[in-house]
C-alpha cells in the first residue's frame, strides 16, 4: 500500500470522529431548520441550504 494512502486513510477516520452540534433539517419547500443535535431545539432557519450549512458552522464555534 501506498504510504500516502494510508495518510488519507487515517485522517478521513479522524474527520467522522467529531460529530457536529447543530444539524441542518429540512421544514419544508426550500426551508430549513439549523437545530442542536441533542435537545432538538431550532436556533434558527433559511430558505436556502448553502446557507442553513453556514449558518450551522458558525454556530459551532
Amino acid at each position: 500500500m501506498h504510504e500516502n494512502t494510508e495518510i488519507r486513510r487515517e485522517s478521513s477516520e479522524n474527520s467522522y470522529s467529531i460529530i457536529p452540534r447543530y444539524i441542518v433539517i429540512p421544514a419544508g419547500i426550500a426551508f430549513y431548520h439549523i437545530a442542536e443535535r441533542t435537545t432538538g431545539r431550532v436556533r434558527g432557519f433559511r430558505q436556502r441550504h448553502e446557507d442553513a450549512c453556514e449558518l450551522a458552522r458558525r454556530l459551532e464555534r
